[in-house]
């Protein structure tokens, strides 16, 4: 292979991986967000984080 085809072949790779890295991080905000609204949630009800955290283990 010559030097150009590599440039090709690595462009595509970081492009990839930078696509799969900016998805983990979108996921990652939006299940933080969605913690964070429900503590807000549970503060605004005027429940402490121990009551919180047992409803969060129940199925």
């Amino acid at each position: 292979m010559d030097v150009e085809t590599w440039k090709e072949v690595w462009k595509l790779v970081f492009i990839a991986s930078s696509i799969a890295f900016y998805t983990v991080v979108i996921a990652v905000a939006f299940k933080g967000f969605g913690d964070v609204a429900q503590m807000l949630r549970n503060m605004a009800a005027g429940r402490g984080a121990s009551e919180s955290a047992t409803d969060s283990n129940q199925p």
